[in-house]
């Protein structure tokens, strides 16, 4: 790993946090795609991520090499902002905007605090809006990819985690709004629409779930050609609904 004060590139930069982000045990793929020509899938590309806690950057650093870590809690802003302007001097070809929290309860639930809601919208919506601010490269023209990890819930909420809900419908007219205005420029925005993943955050609750594994291989997928929006897994049936039946649709998230 090259010291601390050399210039390296970073093929992409990817987040997670609390709520144990899908790419959690399997960002190390970004850096062992063959024979892909995008800037974030290339052979030998290389990652930076982040995380609040060091003992999981630690685990990940040591499971590819490739992939150089940052503590960084994305609900510090002034942390985001340092942490990028000590890396002005290494460029980043992509952005994976993965950290998500949900809290599964109703709105009105006497547990769920000003804390909670906070938390929630700082890490799934303002960072990720931050994140994509600090990067998006200032040389017109070159070459950059972001890519936001959403969720079926931005297009219907369920009876519980409204604000996640609300959240992933921002970051969903984000993903929108940013491709708009590179439509015709080198900045590729891709909004990519899971199923229920198997992971911590949904322990306990929902069937047929897909694995970590399969969830981040389609992320990949977005450093691709292709659209500026992935549907994975049975989010693709949901999307053949939407247009068919979509009280069918909303009836099948209600119960999510």
């Amino acid at each position: 790993m090259p010291s601390p004060s050399s210039r390296c590139r970073f093929d992409c930069a990817t987040t997670g946090n609390r709520s144990h982000g899908t790419l959690r045990r399997h960002r190390g793929k970004l850096g062992n795609r063959q024979g892909d020509r995008t800037a974030t899938g290339r052979e030998g590309a290389r990652c930076l991520s982040t995380w609040p806690r060091p003992e999981r950057l630690e685990d990940l650093t040591l499971r590819n090499r490739r992939i150089e870590t940052r503590v960084l809690d994305l609900c510090d802003r002034a942390a985001t902002i340092a942490c990028r302007a000590k890396m002005a001097g290494d460029p980043i070809d992509g952005l994976i905007n993965n950290a998500a929290i949900q809290h599964n309860v109703r709105f009105d639930d006497p547990h769920y605090d000003a804390g909670q809601i906070a938390d929630e919208v700082d890490t799934n919506l303002v960072a990720p809006m931050l994140l994509s601010r600090l990067l998006l490269p200032k040389t017109p023209g070159r070459p950059f990819v972001i890519v936001n990890v959403g969720s079926a819930l931005a297009r219907y909420p369920k009876t519980t985690a409204a604000v996640y809900s609300a959240t992933k419908a921002g970051l969903r007219m984000f993903s929108d709004a940013l491709s708009v205005q590179h439509q015709a420029g080198a900045v590729k925005v891709v909004d990519v629409v899971l199923p229920l993943v198997d992971t911590p955050m949904t322990s306990g609750r929902g069937k047929d779930k897909v694995s970590a594994a399969y969830a981040a291989k389609e992320i990949l997928r977005a450093l691709e050609p292709g659209g500026p929006r992935i549907h994975v897994g049975k989010a693709r049936l949901l999307r053949l609904l939407e247009i068919i039946a979509p009280p069918a649709a909303a009836a099948i998230i209600r119960k999510l």
